[in-house]
Order: structure tokens, then sequence, then C-alpha cells
């Protein structure tokens, strides 16, 4: 029989927090405190470690090296180090990220005895090697944040879907935005953002032509890229993309802002979202700017079909059209009752399908159905 208290393990592999830590976040906050414990293991000491403390979380640190031969023995010692903490804190469940946790954890899970779910994300890019496809036998449960991600194995019951979360009433529709642009000095002028790691799949370089394209037909616009590198990119990224946007005659028409800890100000003043990255699982920048009531022009791929009605709450334009994505910007920018109309379509979408509460509720059911599966 289930205990009345279960105590759920997460292994994650990174202390930075970005969209993927958000999304974990809000789903700590939501969780029923009454029915779950919650645990965490990391990697190392992080902003991610002191924002799950702040919400009760218990953090332990835990390194889980590369999954290659020549770490054999270390993989051996951290199987074992995880084994032994799954029982001093007696957890029932592990929900685990990232290839080397999952494999990992499934192995402990199948010698202690307890249930292994692994939480994929993201979609391959490139050549990248789908590990979990590759190992789909290991866990009981795979929840997939998007259709997309799903489609990326065979149909079988251990494939679950849970669509990311936001909080809609942590963001807010202002009837005029014109206090935050004259806050942000942006007063007078219509901005086009974009909110993003530097990271160089974000294609931040995209936005840049995209903007660059628009300044020469639309003079009352200023452009914003909200975000910064991450701390092991060496600080070359911004300065690089700052010179890109000069020789591109954006230097006076451009703010970058590096990292931004609440990014709800740069939202309420941007009158146009634009989301250029590729194959994006479930963007939550995309549905945080829908819950600001920002339409959003996003590329055609991925899982943004799944957040975007094309033409209804944003626009969705083929991943290479930069001509495609500076008319759809411009035809939302000169129309006032087109963009208050996504505004409100957009809003009313994140509460139907993207809430918090129902990314925790159904998180909860996965975790009780092999909760009592194992007891």
């Amino acid at each position: 029989m289930m205990s009345l208290k279960n105590n759920i393990l997460y292994l994650h592999n990174i202390s930075q927090i970005s969209g993927g830590e958000q999304s974990l976040m809000n789903l700590w906050q939501n969780l029923d405190n009454k029915r779950f414990n919650v645990f965490l293991l990391l990697p190392e000491a992080g902003d991610l470690e002191k924002r799950a403390e702040s919400l009760g979380l218990s953090v332990d640190i835990l390194s889980i090296p590369q999954l290659k031969l020549a770490n054999l023995f270390k993989i051996f010692k951290a199987g074992w180090r995880l084994a032994r903490y799954c029982r001093e804190k007696r957890v029932h469940l592990v929900h685990s990220y990232t290839p080397r946790n999952n494999i990992i954890s499934s192995f402990v899970g199948r010698f202690l005895g307890i249930p292994v779910i692994w939480h994929e994300r993201n979609l391959p890019v490139e050549n990248e090697k789908d590990m979990t496809r590759q190992f789909l036998w290991l866990p009981d449960i795979v929840i997939c944040n998007s259709q997309a991600v799903a489609r990326r194995f065979p149909p079988r019951k251990k494939i679950r879907v849970v669509l990311n979360g936001v909080n809609r009433d942590h963001f807010q529709v202002w009837p005029d935005n014109g206090l935050f642009k004259e806050k942000l000095g942006f007063s007078n002028k219509k901005v086009v953002g974009c909110v993003s790691n530097l990271n160089s799949r974000k294609r931040v370089e995209f936005f840049l032509e995209v903007a660059a394209g628009i300044s020469k037909e639309y003079k009352e616009v200023i452009f914003c890229v909200v975000g910064g590198e991450f701390p092991d990119a060496g600080g070359q990224r911004l300065a690089e993309l700052k010179a890109l946007a000069v020789r591109l005659g954006l230097k006076d028409k451009i703010v970058f802002t590096d990292f931004q800890p609440d990014v709800r100000a740069y939202l309420y003043a941007f009158d146009v979202f634009v989301h250029g990255t590729i194959k994006e699982a479930c963007s939550r920048a995309i549905l945080e700017a829908m819950a600001s009531g920002i339409p959003v022009v996003a590329v055609n791929d991925g899982g943004n079909p799944e957040l975007i009605e094309d033409g209804k709450t944003g626009l969705l334009i083929e991943a290479q059209d930069i001509e495609g994505f500076i008319r759809g910007v411009m035809d939302v920018l000169k129309n006032d009752q087109k963009r208050s109309a996504m505004s409100s379509a957009a809003r009313k979408r994140v509460g139907q399908f993207f809430d918090v509460g129902r990314n925790a509720r159904e998180t909860e059911e996965i975790y009780t159905s092999l909760l009592k599966k194992f007891n």
C-alpha cells in the first residue's frame, strides 16, 4: 500500500537556470506537498541549488560522469552513491533528466525496486544521437513536454505527454505599455524583442537579420535582446552579436540587456515577440510572451505549432524565410486591431492548455500510477 507521503528524487544535470529549470521550479511550486516530499541532486552548487532550497527542497551534490569506457570506475562509484542516497532518503520514485543521469538512475532503480521516470524536453539537432530512443527499454515512463518530442519514439504505453506550464497570473496584459517603454528608454517607439540565452543554437543572428530588414522600412522601431550567455561561454558571444548588430546598421536601434532574473518589464514593453530558434520542443519563452499578451512570430517547426495558432495567437514562418519574418512582424506592428486580437487569443490559449496547475496535476497522476504499481 502506498504511504501517505512519497519521496520524489529529481536527478538533474546542470545548476544554472534556463527554460527547463524554470519549468522544474514551477512544477515544484505546484506539487501537492501533502502527498510528496521533494529531493534534488545536482552536479555542482549554483543558482538552481539556491532557488530550490528557497522552495523547501532538500538539495545535495552528486556528479554523474560521462558514459564512456574510460569512466567505468567513476560510473560504478556514482551509481553506488546514488543507490545509497536513495536508501538513506527512502526515495520512492526517481525523476531524471539527460542521458547520463537517466541510464544510471534506471539501473539503480531496478536494483532498488523503485520506478524511474525520464523527462525529455528537447529535440535532437543535426547529427546528435538520440540516446533515449536507443535505451527506451530502461525507464518505466518517459515524459515528453510536447507531441513533437513524443514523435521521436515509437508508440508505446510508457510515453506520456505533459505540456510545459506557465503561471498566467504571474504575467499581465497592460492596456498601455507606454509606462514600461518609458522606464526602459523605449518611449514613442514600437518594440520588437526576443528573450533567449545567447547560445548559438538560439539563432540570435537570425533575429538581428530580421531586425535589420524591418529597420529599413519602419523607422520608429527599436529592437531588444533579453538574455545573456552561460558562464562557460568565455564572454565572447555577446561581443560577437553586438559587432554583428553594428555591421547590420543596428547600432542605435538595438538593446542587449544581458541576463535578467525577471523579464516581465521587458515583455510588457514589447509589441511583437520574435523567436527564431529551430527545433524548439516546447519553448517557455514563447509561452511567457503569450501569457503576457504579446503576439509571437516564430519558426514553423518542432513544438511551436502546438503552442501558436497561426494567424490567431501569432504567426508561424518557415525557418530560413527572413523576408517572411520581416513581412509578418511588419504586418502585426502596423495593425493595432490584429495585435490586440492576437494578444487576447494568446492569453486565452495559455490558460486553456499551458497552465502550471494542469502541468502539476498531470505529473502527479503519473507519479501516483507508478507508485501504485510498485507498492
